[in-house]
């Protein structure tokens, strides 16, 4: 199994695990080969009052390239929605660091020219990005999503 999909099934414990009283469901994976098929993302979620379209990532290296979010146009569509929050959950494994970056966030990183986001410049640039408190085990990080709850409208 690959690390991208254990990471999903370290998420999803470590949501149920942080998130009381909350449902995630991991979205059927169409990665047979039927182009044709599409998800919105890997995850919703629903924590009240809030439900959550979460894509996960994970990325050996300091970029997410935005090319490799197939999903935008679906999750951009849910900006703006009262209630409803989209992004995506990015672990850079190299740097032991899980964050959340909104789909308005990389919207508007796009609307700025920019192609990416790198961990070693987010603190410094000004985007808004949630660190997701998270402790290294062996090899994966236990997170504590809780922290999204805080997100804003829009997010």
């Amino acid at each position: 199994m690959s690390k991208g999909k254990q990471f999903e099934l370290v998420l999803k414990e470590d949501w149920k695990a942080s998130m009381p009283n909350s449902s995630i469901d991991r979205l059927y994976d169409s990665v047979s080969g039927y182009k044709t098929i599409s998800n919105i993302s890997d995850f919703i979620g629903y924590k009240m009052p809030y439900i959550f379209y979460l894509e996960a990532k994970t990325i050996k290296g300091n970029t997410f390239p935005f090319q490799n979010l197939s999903q935008y146009e679906k999750l951009s569509s849910k900006v703006g929605i009262e209630g409803v929050r989209a992004g995506v959950v990015i672990w850079f494994y190299e740097h032991d660091r899980v964050i959340y970056v909104p789909v308005s966030t990389i919207t508007k990183m796009m609307t700025d020219g920019k192609k990416s986001v790198n961990i070693t410049t987010i603190d410094t640039e000004g985007y808004r990005f949630i660190n997701i408190p998270s402790v290294k085990k062996r090899v994966f990080m236990t997170s504590d999503y809780s922290v999204l709850m805080a997100t804003k409208e829009g997010e």
